[in-house]
C-alpha cells in the first residue's frame, strides 16, 4: 500500500501546474479588492448600531461584577426557606 501511494505522489509531482491556476490566489485577492468597499459610511452605521450592544454589555458587567449575593438568596433548597409561603405571611 505504502509503494503504490508512493508511485501516485511520485506521479502527481512530475505533472505541470496549469498556467491558469499558478495565480490564482492573487487573481482572487485582486477581484475581492476591487468589491469591497472602503471608507464608505455603512461602517459608521455598523458602529452606530453595535455601540448600544457593547454599552450593555458593560454596565451589565459592571452591575453584575458589584452585585452582592445573600445567603438568603440560596436558601430556597434549604428545610426551613426564607422565601416560604409561611415565612412571608408574618
Amino acid at each position: 500500500m505504502d509503494d503504490k501511494l508512493d508511485s501516485l505522489i511520485a506521479e502527481y509531482k512530475d505533472i505541470p501546474v496549469p498556467r491558469s491556476l499558478a495565480s490564482l490566489e492573487a487573481r482572487v485577492w485582486q477581484r475581492l479588492d476591487v468589491h469591497r468597499p472602503r471608507g464608505s459610511a455603512l461602517y459608521v452605521l455598523q458602529a452606530v448600531r453595535v455601540l448600544p450592544i457593547v454599552a450593555a454589555l458593560v454596565i451589565g458587567g459592571t452591575v453584575g461584577a458589584n452585585a452582592r449575593v445573600s445567603h438568603e438568596q440560596f436558601a430556597a433548597f434549604s428545610p426551613d426557606p426564607a422565601y416560604a409561603v409561611s415565612r412571608l405571611m408574618e
